[in-house]
């Protein structure tokens, strides 16, 4: 019989507690070594995800850059939209502010949409019109986003002049997705330190952006809230004159697919299986795939007039009632309530 001293026992006791992250490596080593490959969904929501996302975003920034060069107005235009796609999939699940306090602005030095009131197409066509530099005359942050690029690209004729302002604008937009990129490899280890964290912030941040993308990037510009009921604005859209809008929404869109669909596993789903929640995450799934069919099956030329958007805007609806009525008590999650400004 093996007898335990004191002293042995004060050892033991004092072995610090692993972190996810740490028994996560363990049994991946130990099923290595079995020759079994284990997939861990708060690593795979990491990893595939939100640093993936990230990661393509900067390949697609730069691939903007270099299509600055070409003479071929479809290859400029077919880069941007490419860029505001990849950007909708960062930020559906942008959780890299809550781990540093810097990165809490960098969508905002991204894209500007729905922010302040100055027309920013108004402001730049000024700058463009005028004479000075523009890396003197782009001093504002908002003056290099998402939102200025397509208005210089797309509004009016290309030109030596257009093209010297969409350098700056793309050069900044291309530093914020490198920063975000290297942001989230540099909180890896954290956020798999505290999982229930991690997994609250995911969710949360996909709630926020389904409400935000139903309400500002549909409802207001299609005629389908209260305040606009019947008057489509597609001038309202988030980028009016690439009309890159409708990919940055579907990338939105694709994001929500990676978290929670079953072909997508392991990712939210998993979480939820392990956690009895199949009948939330089941509800989520589905509002998410007619949401998906919605968009697949929207008419390309649709310009968002009402009639169109009605079964996107009513699938969206019912992926965040499902989270607030099923799935977030199921797996954990405190969601945050979001009011009618989305805040």
């Amino acid at each position: 019989m093996k007898i335990f001293t004191p002293l042995s026992i004060l050892c033991l006791l004092s072995v610090p507690a692993l972190s996810h992250a740490e028994q996560t490596n363990t049994v991946v080593n130990d099923a290595e070594v079995n020759n079994e490959v284990v997939k861990d969904p708060y690593a795979s929501i990491y990893d595939n995800v939100l640093q993936h996302n990230a990661d393509n975003a900067v390949l697609y920034c730069a691939e903007l850059q270099t299509s600055l060069e070409s003479k071929s107005s479809d290859v400029r235009h077919q880069a941007f939209v490419q860029l505001a796609e990849g950007w909708g999939r960062v930020q559906a699940s942008y959780i890299l502010g809550d781990y540093d306090m810097n990165a809490m602005d960098y969508p905002l030095m991204v894209d500007y949409f729905h922010s302040g009131n100055e027309d920013i197409h108004e402001s730049i066509e000024r700058l463009v019109g005028r004479d000075s530099k523009p890396s003197t005359a782009l001093y504002k942050n908002s003056y290099k986003t998402m939102g200025a690029i397509d208005s210089v690209m797309f509004s009016g004729e290309w030109s030596e002049r257009r093209k010297a302002f969409a350098e700056v604008m793309v050069a900044n937009v291309c530093k914020r997705f490198i920063q975000i990129s290297d942001g989230y490899k540099a909180n890896r280890d954290e956020f798999l330190f505290d999982v229930d964290r991690g997994l609250s912030l995911v969710v949360n941040a996909e709630i926020e952006h389904i409400y935000k993308t139903r309400d500002w990037r549909i409802a207001q510009v299609s005629g389908l809230t209260k305040a606009n009921l019947g008057e489509t604005k597609p001038e309202h859209q988030q980028y009016p004159y690439s009309e890159a809008s409708w990919a940055f929404i579907g990338g939105v869109l694709e994001t929500n697919r990676q978290l929670l669909a079953e072909d997508q596993q392991p990712n939210v789903a998993t979480i939820a299986y392990e956690k009895h929640g199949k009948e939330g995450i089941n509800a989520v799934q589905a509002a998410l795939e007619n949401s998906l069919l919605a968009y697949k099956n929207t008419p390309a030329d649709h310009n968002f007039n009402l009639n169109d958007m009605i079964p996107i805007f009513q699938g969206l609806l019912d992926v965040q009632k499902a989270f607030y009525r099923h799935l977030v008590s199921q797996i954990g999650v405190s969601a945050n309530l979001i009011d009618a400004d989305g805040d």
